[in-house]
């Protein structure tokens, strides 16, 4: 090969490059615009703890390396990372595949160059990986030693990143089958956990696609809505994922600071509302979408209730398995989170530029009373 037709290639390739980095800013852009709803909540909530955040991300990374006491814990941890980190690899996804010109690269460019773009962006982009790799070029080799399992972890950020690229079934389904690993009531080092990360989602990969949907008979409300959730089901894991983040944040919290019980409980009792009373934003789209079909149908006024159903739902199982499996809340905060959700609802229904505001000034309100 030529000298010529070498420097062409490198300059198709860097051409090429320029433009994937391109679109993936531009449709970063978009992703962030889709928080309008959200905008000044995070701006003003999230924003302002992003330092907590981050110090948080690295206590995590730092139990897990340190599990040798508690493997049962770290390996719940380093789940809850690994998840996380494929909710938000889950919502750049389009970003760093570049999908709605996909198939015009396939003529454009070969499927090598694709893929080496597409890890380029993916690295890019993880920032989970990141911050556990700047754990490790911390680390000493005595506590390389001590530590081996933590080479499985980064290199499961890294595969299961791929996974959500290229195959996300066997991610949903590899998910499940560790989850009920690190739950069981088992005694293994890890080392063993980890290694066994790696096995469930590589045979993960062997199983068939199931669709549920395809299966689904759309004839009731009740199967509208369930309908809904399986194709759109984004809207439930990114909350779930955040969901867990918090419980996780506050049993440690708890263990640290069990004095300050009160005000953790309106901090967690504030976020499952958030979280549960957003989903009615997406309801509410799907009712406006379709209201003139249920009104053809007589169904108007049991469709309008339906929208308010699955955030109560979400609500409650949330609220539940916060109280069974975390910590309890008092019966007088308890009854004001129900009423509080309702409130949230209402306003996400009638005002929904006010959500946000609504809710910083009730948690306000509550934190000044507790304190």
């Amino acid at each position: 090969m030529s000298k010529l037709v070498i420097s062409s290639t490198i300059a198709q390739y860097r051409a090429f490059m320029d433009y994937r980095y391109q679109a993936y800013k531009i449709e970063l852009t978009q992703l962030l615009q889709q928080l309008k709803n959200f905008g000044l909540l995070f701006l003003v909530v999230l924003g302002s703890a992003m330092l907590g955040m981050i110090l948080l991300l690295f206590l995590g990374l730092g139990k897990i390396i340190d599990s040798s006491e508690a493997p049962q814990y770290g390996a719940q941890m380093a789940w809850l990372y690994l998840l996380l980190q494929s909710v938000m690899l889950s919502a750049m996804k389009s970003a760093i595949k570049n999908s709605q010109q996909r198939l015009f690269q396939h003529t454009i460019v070969r499927s090598t160059w694709l893929a080496c773009m597409d890890i380029k962006l993916l690295l890019l982009s993880n920032a989970w990986l990141l911050a556990s790799a700047v754990i490790a070029l911390d680390l000493t080799f005595t506590q390389w030693l001590r530590a081996p399992h933590f080479i499985l972890f980064m290199l499961l950020q890294f595969g299961l990143g791929v996974l959500c690229l290229y195959k996300p079934r066997a991610l949903i389904y590899g998910l499940g089958f560790t989850a009920v690993l690190v739950l069981l009531p088992i005694n293994i080092t890890s080392l063993v956990y980890h290694s066994s990360f790696i096995v469930l989602f590589a045979l993960s990969m062997l199983l068939p696609v199931f669709l549920l949907n395809d299966r689904l008979s759309v004839n009731s409300l009740f199967t509208f809505w369930l309908s809904f959730f399986i194709q759109h089901c984004w809207v439930l894991v990114w909350r779930v994922a955040l969901l867990l983040c918090v419980f996780m944040a506050m049993t440690t919290l708890l263990h640290e600071r069990a004095d300050l019980a009160a005000i953790f409980s309106v901090l967690v009792l504030a976020f499952i509302v958030l979280f549960t009373s957003s989903l009615q934003f997406d309801c509410g789209k799907l009712h406006d979408k379709y209201s003139l079909f249920f009104q053809a149908n007589n169904q108007q006024r049991w469709f309008f209730i339906s929208q308010f159903i699955p955030s109560c739902l979400f609500f409650f199982i949330t609220l539940l398995s916060y109280l069974l499996f975390v910590a309890k809340i008092g019966w007088l905060l308890l009854s004001l989170g129900v009423v509080w959700c309702a409130v949230q609802l209402y306003i996400a229904q009638k005002k929904p530029a006010h959500y946000a505001l609504a809710w910083m000034v009730i948690t306000g309100l509550l934190l000044a009373l507790i304190a």
